[in-house]
């Protein structure tokens, strides 16, 4: 695992505690699931927001399947915690292909 962060600053709490969960539930579902050998965590400054994105090398997944299967708890709370401080969740991942979660927060 590598973590890279580049000149963030701090956050409003409830956004830092979000970008805290988020990382977590990322890191968990990517040892979980994923089948990697690898995890990059990146924290950026955007704006006067931040970027959090957690990526794997692994085996990945079709976003589509697994909402309608109903095992995406997770992926539902990265979400909800992102919008719950004015942010946005993107999920990016195929079979074979690994997985990205980005979340973006604004400045506060």
């Amino acid at each position: 695992m590598t973590f890279t962060g580049h000149g963030v600053r701090a956050l409003p709490a409830a956004q830092e505690e979000a970008v805290l969960r988020v990382a977590q539930e990322a890191l968990h579902n990517a040892l979980r699931h994923s089948g990697g050998d690898h995890v990059d965590v990146t924290l950026e400054r955007h704006g006067g927001g931040a970027v959090l994105r957690v990526s794997d090398d692994g085996g990945g997944f079709d976003p589509r399947t697994v909402r309608r299967a109903g095992r995406h708890l997770g992926l539902v709370s990265m979400r909800d915690r992102a919008s719950g401080v004015g942010g946005t969740l993107t999920v990016e991942s195929a079979p074979g292909k690994g997985t990205t979660i980005e979340m973006e927060v604004p400045g506060g």
